[in-house]
């Protein structure tokens, strides 16, 4: 659980979140321009995060840690989400279909649902225009 808690931290939320989602959703809300030197660095590494996550369950198990749902998964599954809402991620996911089964079991869990039921229409994050010129990736 604690590996798939750093790969997380590592691999998946600072290039599906922190680079792409940022780009592709919360900056242009903002009227920011997305900044395509941003995104292209890091889809290879989305997908190979990706690549790796797809190793992982095509032996076919339901969860990362075998049958049982863990703090892995849920852990794994906002970022995952969020980046289903770019157009890269509604690309990418395809390729990968024992990841997109294990997003399906995710989504399809009554937590999960009763989480998206409740949460408010996503709005602009005016907070993150300081993100843009504070903690923005420049390459």
């Amino acid at each position: 659980m604690n590996q798939w808690i750093g790969v997380v931290d590592s691999y998946v939320y600072p290039y599906m979140i922190y680079h792409v989602t940022h780009e592709r959703l919360v900056f242009p809300a903002l009227g920011i321009a997305s900044d395509e030197k941003v995104v292209a660095h890091a889809l290879p590494k989305v997908e190979n995060a990706l690549v790796t996550i797809e190793r992982e369950l095509a032996d076919g198990r339901d969860y990362f840690l075998g049958s049982e749902l863990s703090i892995a998964d849920f852990y794994l599954l906002p970022s995952t989400f969020a980046f289903s809402l770019t157009e890269e991620g509604k690309a990418m996911y395809p390729q990968f279909p024992a990841f997109c089964r294990w997003r399906e079991r995710m989504e399809s869990l009554p937590t999960t649902q009763k989480l998206r039921a409740i949460l408010p229409p996503r709005a602009p994050i005016a907070h993150a225009r300081e993100w843009a010129k504070s903690h923005r990736p420049r390459y």
